[in-house]
């Protein structure tokens, strides 16, 4: 519940938000010149002017200034109430003369903070099940709306740009904002599930303001929104066996571009570094590449596998969504295959040789068949 209401400002100008000037949350206010029973050119030496910024939802003192204009940086994002009193006979002893008050919102977040993305489960044949986290520093929430909405915007991989895939965002809206008094702090947490993609995405959060408390900027338009972007990307990839050997979710952390890179990605279903196969050696036979041709293919595509296959070895056709679109059975010890692509849709895809249920090697094809 927002227990602070705007008053109509008569002596106050306007109180302005200049993103990032010097640096954001900088506010600057100012006395309306043009009004008489503001401003008196030959009066000036007897007027007083005393600006008092306090906390909208409780009153707690802020700053004081003195003079026709303020500037002011806060530290943290929240709503704050501004006040001019005007004292035009200079005499400590009396009321002032006029005391105009607004409430304003800050139109940024006003320290480094982020937005943080946990992989749960990206269970097999479905999306991604994430926790969207978030702790946002506030002095508090008055003309915050309640609500909120999270973004991811998907960035294609080049070959989804090349066949004409444009980047493209999904909403989930009716995020719930709670503000914690002790901490100080927004806090968001919410469950989501992002749809398998060979691509990257970017989240950020968007806070809408109730009509009339976000502060002008210097266009004079009072912001709507508040936005929190994320210095976070992350991928959804799927996972391309039902085997049970995919530990989903430590794959999807593992892939999550945490550098800040979004490279083309190879296979889901690789060993952790931390792991061995029962040999003692990598679950990866060696660097060589499987060799596929022709690449790209729209009719048969020839295999040559660079390595000796086990018993127990299958051939994994995984799709651009990371699903698996076949899975066929290899002879041990066999070096070469053909497999029939011409009914595939056009696109990239990965193939891989699946060894005792773990990927011993794996490289991509182009299918097209336009």
């Amino acid at each position: 519940m927002f227990i602070s209401v705007q008053v109509q400002a008569q002596c106050i100008k306007d109180i302005q938000n200049l993103i990032e000037m010097p640096e954001p949350c900088f506010f600057i206010g100012m006395v309306d010149y043009d009004n008489p029973a503001c401003f008196d050119a030959s009066q000036s030496s007897n007027y007083k002017y005393k600006w008092w910024i306090t906390a909208a939802d409780n009153g707690e003192f802020i700053a004081v200034y003195e003079g026709f204009s303020f500037q002011h940086t806060f530290k943290k994002f929240g709503g704050y109430k501004f006040c001019l009193e005007i004292d035009r006979d200079d005499d400590p002893f009396n009321t002032p003369d006029v005391v105009d008050c607004v409430t304003y919102t800050t139109c940024q977040i006003c320290t480094e903070d982020r937005i943080d993305i946990e992989y749960v489960n990206c269970p097999y044949g479905g999306g991604c099940d994430i926790n969207v986290i978030s702790k946002i520093h506030a002095e508090n929430v008055v003309g915050l709306k309640p609500t909120a909405k999270i973004i991811f915007s998907y960035n294609p991989t080049p070959q989804e740009l090349l066949g004409g895939v444009e980047p493209y965002d999904l909403e989930y809206d009716y995020i719930a904002v709670d503000f914690d008094a002790n901490s100080d702090s927004i806090q968001i947490f919410q469950s989501l599930s992002a749809p398998y993609k060979r691509g990257c995405y970017t989240p950020k959060i968007v806070f809408s303001l109730l009509d009339g408390y976000g502060a002008h900027g210097m266009d004079g338009v009072a912001c709507r929104e508040i936005v929190l972007e994320s210095d976070q990307i992350f991928r959804c990839i799927a996972c391309g066996n039902e085997d049970g050997e995919c530990r989903a979710s430590e794959m999807a952390t593992a892939i999550s571009n945490e550098d800040g890179t979004c490279d083309l990605f190879t296979s889901c279903n690789l060993l952790r570094e931390d792991e061995a196969s029962i040999d003692g050696h990598s679950g990866m036979h060696n660097t060589q590449q499987l060799r596929l041709s022709p690449n790209p293919s729209s009719d048969n595509l020839h295999i040559d596998i660079p390595f000796s296959t086990a018993e127990d070895c299958h051939i994994l056709l995984l799709n651009p969504l990371g699903q698996q679109v076949l899975k066929l059975s290899l002879p041990a010890g066999e070096k070469h295959t053909d497999l029939d692509v011409s009914q595939l849709t056009s696109g990239l895809y990965i193939v891989a040789i699946l060894e005792n249920g773990r990927i011993a090697q794996s490289s991509q094809v182009m299918v097209s068949n336009f």
